[in-house]
């Protein structure tokens, strides 16, 4: 899912009173990694974090109390596109067709039935769910909406898929809307009348641009998704050593032989990977003022600084320090 999302969780946590670089850090997730459009997340991470948070905070509401707070540009492309639409409808239409991008692990529905239409969210079935995680997708479609049409869009009713809370008027306040909890899906339904009504602040041009954005961005990950599952889990063992290609691919589900056949069909292969994730971490790392060469080393797996030392120069022609001291003049 998009790493973005986390954004609204990390001004939740820190209203809340937490220091959210350091919550985040305690799950193993790098809030500096936003600044990386194209960084993404899995479910099974998000999902450990809002545990985490409802745990900290002891809010049962904190996946309501984070969607409240998000900005269209957490959906990147398709955020300022929705906003462009020209009904609210075509807002959440918009969502469906995209959501893909939101998170390969949610599936979303809009389905019309009489004079109402629902959206359906399916997320992923994991082990000890986090609720928080099920109130955060129907408050950022309450929230999106607001936003479309610039005040606050009931819907007629909200089914959500998570145990009846000890305060459930928070969540009818929230959302404005009769909550039913306990349910077997998550549902969100409105007054077709309702969404359908024409926007003033549709902009069918803008809405275009930002749709055929929104689509590159997609075909892109999705065409690459194995190459970009490897770097992410290159990412996180690198702490522990470089990984083999075999302890890739098993953290992936799939065999070597399979993993290699993929990567070779997207051009690339897992010892160029290695390579490629390594550096680019290693530039990062170096440009930040309280990052160490000794300490980067080690965070890319090196045993000894000397060995970085010698690798980074041979890729980059630079030694580490003259890199670190140059990049922090520009």
């Amino acid at each position: 899912m998009l790493g973005t999302f986390i954004l609204p969780v990390a001004q939740a946590l820190r209203v809340s009173g937490f220091d959210p670089v350091d919550e985040l850090a305690s799950v193993g997730l790098d809030l500096a990694r936003v600044a990386n459009p194209e960084w993404r997340i899995s479910p099974v991470d998000f999902n450990a974090l809002m545990f985490h948070c409802e745990q900290l905070t002891g809010d049962e509401a904190f996946g309501l109390l984070a969607a409240e707070r998000l900005q269209p540009q957490v959906l990147h492309g398709l955020g300022l596109g929705w906003l462009a639409s020209d009904t609210v409808y075509d807002g959440l239409k918009r969502m469906v067709r995209f959501g893909k991008l939101i998170s390969t692990g949610l599936e979303l529905d809009l389905v019309e039935e009489g004079s109402f239409t629902h959206v359906l969210v399916r997320p992923l079935e994991l082990e000890n769910t986090a609720w928080s995680t099920r109130d955060y997708a129907v408050g950022m479609i309450a929230r999106m909406c607001q936003l479309t049409l610039g005040e606050f869009l009931a819907p007629v009713s909200v089914r959500i898929e998570r145990p009846r809370p000890t305060e459930p008027d928070r969540w009818e306040y929230a959302l404005a809307s009769r909550v039913e909890f306990d349910a077997g899906m998550n549902r969100m339904t409105w007054a077709s009348s309702d969404i359908m009504e024409p926007l003033v602040t549709g902009d069918p041009a803008l809405a275009r641009v930002n749709d055929e954005q929104t689509q590159a961005y997609l075909d892109s990950f999705l065409v690459h998704t194995t190459s970009r599952s490897v770097a992410d889990k290159i990412v996180e063992h690198l702490p522990d050593g470089p990984p083999s290609q075999q302890q890739i691919a098993d953290a992936l589900f799939i065999s070597s032989r399979t993993l290699q056949r993929k990567l070779k069909e997207e051009g690339t292969s897992f010892t160029e990977l290695l390579q490629d994730t390594r550096l680019q971490l290693a530039r990062k790392y170096l440009r930040q003022p309280n990052r160490s060469v000794v300490e980067t080393a080690y965070l890319l797996g090196f045993s000894e600084p000397s060995t970085f030392s010698r690798a980074f120069k041979r890729w980059t022609g630079q030694a580490p320090g003259e890199y670190r001291d140059s990049s922090r003049n520009l």
